[in-house]
């Protein structure tokens, strides 16, 4: 069963063959038009398969949407309560003003980018801090 789930797209791909390759031979002696059978097999199979592709990756993306939003949770919760505690202690001990704001600064930039954590601001980030990744990303 992992086997047909990590490869199941060169497995449809081989079905879809065999059956373009079965249907018409089996079709043959019935319509005697094995060409027009063959052109009509490999059609249904390509729209089958678009089908069934479209529906595969709408799925993942559903996936990969919800762990993020898991993710994004959590992180919400890990830092902000970190963000909370550093904030508190700032107010708590001997900071100047302009400190203090700068530190405020800080801990509201983080919170709204833990806020708009998203695939496109992933996307973002790497092509902004990942030179590296610039060009594996326009390709």
């Amino acid at each position: 069963m992992r086997f047909f789930l990590n490869n199941l797209e060169l497995v449809l791909s081989a079905a879809g063959l065999i059956v373009i390759g079965v249907v018409p031979a089996l079709l043959q002696p019935v319509l005697g038009n094995t060409m027009a059978v063959t052109a009509l097999t490999a059609v249904v199979v390509g729209l089958l398969h678009g089908v069934i592709f479209w529906l595969i990756r709408r799925r993942q993306r559903q996936v990969r949407q919800q762990t993020i939003s898991e993710m994004r949770t959590m992180l919400n919760d890990v830092v902000k309560n970190q963000l909370a505690i550093i904030a508190l202690n700032a107010q708590m001990g001997r900071v100047q003003e302009r400190q203090m704001k700068r530190i405020d600064d800080s801990v509201s930039n983080i919170v709204s980018a833990l806020d708009h954590l998203s695939e496109e601001s992933l996307h973002h980030w790497k092509q902004c801090y990942m030179p590296q990744n610039r060009e594996a990303i326009r390709s």
